[in-house]
């Protein structure tokens, strides 16, 4: 349940939504039926589709967190709307998500006890560099350096993604979230890690997945395939990018005689 008071507050969090309610939904109720520490949650909404909106009025009436709807679409800069109207002064940590990830039961505590270990920790990743391919996960294996201390492992690494946990004093010093301009308008998550380190912390992925990534499962890729082509072209590798990921998964991208597209095993592509 959301926590109002202002004493003790270990964890900001911010839900960043657009569009897909049904995994906001799932975002939004695992956070709030597993977050164990002392925390604030908002979800800031960049002009979603009504169904979204309906769907977080309904969350917002049955668990009493904070809601921003904004009237467009700021991408990644809907965080920083959210972190200058908060006090960050009164929480420890700092947690940015994005709308599809299933938090799992500890991953708060998890997380946080990490940065007591690892104190030159700047930003920590709820992922793993490797993927849950028996969950369904099609992404890469991402280069990392393991480094244990105090029976805690983490993996340090160039960069992570948007969905972290950070310290407040990064915050606490002006960093904020830039947004990719081109079609969907992504939060920058590469630049964000290279600035926490050129502020002299490090950036880590966990040592294992205390949250589902659905936002790179091939169910949802099967389920909404048109949102992710749309979502990579506003990337750089762009829709090719898309097809070599699916590909070295197994999977081909079929474009259909109306423009939508399909993904199906490579191997029945000409049932």
């Amino acid at each position: 349940m959301h926590l109002a008071g202002t004493k003790n507050l270990e964890l900001l969090s911010i839900i960043l939504s657009w569009n897909r309610s049904e995994l906001l939904e799932k975002t939004i109720r695992s956070y709030l039926e597993t977050v164990s520490v002392p925390h604030r949650l908002v979800v800031v909404d960049n002009a979603s589709d009504p169904t979204t909106i309906e769907c977080i009025k309904s969350l917002q009436d049955q668990y009493k967190f904070k809601v921003k709807f904004l009237r467009k679409n700021v991408g990644g800069n809907a965080f920083n709307i959210v972190l200058d109207e908060e006090d960050v002064d009164l929480f420890k940590f700092v947690h940015f998500s994005e709308n599809d990830v299933e938090y799992l039961p500890g991953w708060d505590l998890d997380l946080i006890s990490k940065f007591a270990s690892f104190p030159e920790l700047g930003q920590l990743s709820p992922f793993s560099p490797y993927p849950e391919k028996g969950k369904g996960e099609v992404w890469t294996p991402k280069r990392a350096r393991k480094v244990c201390r105090e029976n805690k492992t983490v993996y340090m690494a160039r960069t992570v993604g948007t969905t972290c946990v950070v310290r407040k004093e990064i915050i606490q010093n002006g960093l904020r979230w830039r947004t990719h301009r081109r079609g969907f308008l992504l939060p920058k998550d590469r630049h964000f890690s290279i600035q926490i380190k050129k502020l002299g912390w490090r950036v880590a992925w966990n040592d294992r997945y205390v949250a589902t990534n659905w936002g790179h499962n091939i169910k949802s890729f099967q389920e909404n395939p048109d949102y992710y082509v749309q979502n990579y072209n506003s990337k750089k590798v762009k829709i090719k990018g898309f097809q070599k990921r699916l590909r070295k998964e197994g999977y081909q991208l079929i474009e259909k005689d109306d423009g939508s597209y399909d993904i199906k095993p490579m191997d029945k592509k000409n049932e």
